[in-house]
């Protein structure tokens, strides 16, 4: 992790303009083609959901603008960071689970089916005090979305990236599915987030 000097930092205006926003995040929303992400899974016999995370956390860790965050004593520059997600329990009410993520496909989804298993008997709505390396990512599988609205505490300072997708669906033999990314743009700007877009897209493309 490293402590990032504001005075000489090249976003300094951009983050003294937009940290104190009352909201200061922006949303983007976009397609994704997942035709051989969605083969590449069926063939491997892994869970969609599990490995499709894998991918957007591999590239949201090459991606330096989703890993800042924000603190009372300014801003630091996480090394990794690492998934919180929804999960469904049992009651039908859902749940926050964080997986540490690692560049070890097959051992990140082996560790996220784990998480999943044992979640599934407890509801747990709690953040862990003082970690704030997480990308908080929601699945909405029942619907395919246009846009996406997230809530926030603005009564204390939030740098946390919010991911979601929805339903996949088909499209002139493709196979497509809405992907949300909301940012602090106090971090972050939207050529980053299309950085990330296209880096994700790329990334799957090379699946076979």
């Amino acid at each position: 992790m490293i402590q990032i000097d504001i005075n000489s930092w090249p976003r300094k205006n951009h983050y003294l303009l937009f940290k104190d926003y009352l909201n200061p995040f922006f949303n983007i929303c976009a397609n994704i083609e997942i035709t051989n992400l969605i083969n590449y899974s069926k063939r491997k016999g892994l869970p969609f959901f599990a490995t499709f995370l894998f991918y957007v956390m591999k590239v949201i860790n090459r991606t330096p603008e989703f890993r800042y965050r924000i603190r009372t004593d300014g801003v630091v520059l996480h090394d990794i960071v690492h998934p919180s997600y929804t999960v469904l329990t049992d009651e039908l009410l859902f749940r926050f689970v964080t997986t540490f993520f690692t560049n070890n496909i097959d051992e990140f989804i082996a560790n996220v089916t784990i998480d999943i298993a044992n979640s599934k008997k407890t509801v747990s709505l709690e953040d862990i005090d003082g970690v704030d390396d997480l990308i908080y990512v929601s699945s909405l599988k029942w619907l395919s979305f246009t846009s996406v609205s997230h809530p926030y505490d603005n009564k204390k300072a939030d740098s946390f990236p919010r991911v979601t997708w929805g339903k996949y669906f088909s499209e002139n033999g493709k196979i497509l599915i809405p992907l949300s990314v909301a940012v602090n743009h106090a971090l972050c700007d939207g050529e980053h987030v299309a950085v990330f877009f296209n880096d994700l897209q790329k990334e799957i493309s090379l699946l076979n």
